[in-house]
């Protein structure tokens, strides 16, 4: 049934896994985390923003080691291993009324996500035709998009009362995207490309790519400054009930999903300049929309802009890099690189929340205006060469 849809079983269940984990790590970053440190545990926004910044300082720091792993346990084996991490965590988190312990725990969930992307991306690039890169990456960015869009709208209708109901359906979903990691096996995933290597050696790797690693960081600190304060603007600014939260959510989630595939496959068709450059100048208008419009169907309006600016980007930017990834170091390069853009994604939510102090809409402009300056940059630039 898969093989006719262009991707085959193993590559099915990967991201799989993907959509069950990222589900959990939404629910729990966007909605259910700042409802319960504001609500049963009575403390400030700042917890959450120490919380989320901790989860993804954690999830950058071992995103490197994670590829390592990935090339030499084989991609299925690593995410059992971070699933197993992140199960655990959720467990303490639910059971921890301490802020403190809180932000701890949220971070250890850092430890175990970030397994995912090097993993993933890795495995399914192995089990990918070069001509077909874009078109899998939009696959898989939509199951991130869908399960990490999914997840606050699904747990945000249990959020009256029912913070420990919330957390258990959480960890139920974590166990089972562990179990399915222990049914994938092709014997491509498990084929090991691990090469000893001193750091000059792995420093000469790298030094090709320095153009790309500033927009890396920025365009994922744009992300994260959205993370800890899209419930709070929407609740407090927009004063939106939790089903037009939910509504919003989905509407802009639901149709960055149905665009990446065919994204994709226009960027497979057509290369990378229209979809890349085009997408960061969208996502900055759409982000600036979103920052002063106050009716819900202009937010809504805003909301599709900027999903469609997003399955424009993502396809195109990461069938890129995995173009330029040399197959003998892909997992340790994909860590890497996943490593300057969880930087971006640690920074984000601390510059969000303090941006969002001083005034709600800043973090929205801000994050409009580094995309803008990127497309510019890509104007100039248009990464395009392929690995050799």
């Amino acid at each position: 049934m898969w093989e006719h849809r262009g991707i085959g079983t193993s590559e099915a269940l990967l991201i799989a896994v993907l959509t069950l984990a990222e589900f959990v790590r939404g629910a729990l970053l966007i909605s259910l985390l700042p409802a319960y440190v504001t609500g049963p545990l009575g403390q400030s926004l700042t917890v959450v923003g120490w919380a989320v910044s901790s989860h993804y300082l954690l999830d950058t720091v071992f995103r490197g080691p994670a590829g390592w792993l990935v090339d030499w346990l084989g991609p299925p084996r690593v995410l059992t291993i971070g699933l197993a991490i992140e199960v655990s965590a959720l467990v303490g988190a639910m059971n921890t009324t301490h802020p403190v312990m809180v932000v701890v725990f949220v971070g250890l969930l850092g430890i175990g996500t970030a397994t995912h992307w090097p993993a993933v991306v890795t495995g399914t690039n192995r089990l990918t035709d070069p001509e077909r890169r874009a078109s899998v990456m939009g696959m898989v960015f939509a199951a991130w998009i869908a399960g990490s869009g999914f997840g606050p709208v699904a747990i945000n209708f249990l959020l009256r009362g029912h913070d420990h109901l919330a957390f258990l359906i959480l960890v139920l979903t974590d166990v089972v995207a562990f179990a399915v990691t222990l049914v994938i096996y092709d014997p491509r995933l498990f084929r090991t490309n691990a090469v000893h290597m001193h750091w000059k050696g792995r420093l000469s790797i790298v030094r090709p790519f320095w153009m790309i690693l500033p927009g890396m960081f920025l365009q994922n600190m744009t992300l994260g400054m959205m993370l800890p304060i899209v419930r709070p603007f929407t609740t407090n600014v927009l004063h939106l009930s939790p089903f037009r939260f939910a509504e919003l959510l989905f509407g802009s989630g639901a149709l960055t999903v149905l665009l990446l595939v065919p994204m994709g496959r226009i960027t497979d068709r057509f290369g990378l300049r229209v979809p890349l450059v085009g997408g960061m100048f969208v996502a900055g208008a759409a982000l600036s929309a979103i920052g002063v419009l106050r009716a819900f169907l202009p937010l809504m309006l805003a909301g599709g802009v900027a999903g469609l600016s997003y399955a424009m980007i993502l396809p195109a930017w990461n069938a890129f890099v995995a173009a330029l990834i040399p197959k003998r170091h892909e997992g340790w390069l994909w860590g890497f690189f996943m490593t300057v853009e969880g930087l971006g994604m640690a920074v984000g939510p601390i510059l969000g929340t303090r941006l969002y102090g001083l005034a709600p809409w800043m973090p929205f402009l801000l994050s409009a205006a580094i995309l803008t300056t990127m497309g510019f940059f890509y104007i100039i630039y248009v990464p395009v060469r392929p690995a050799r």
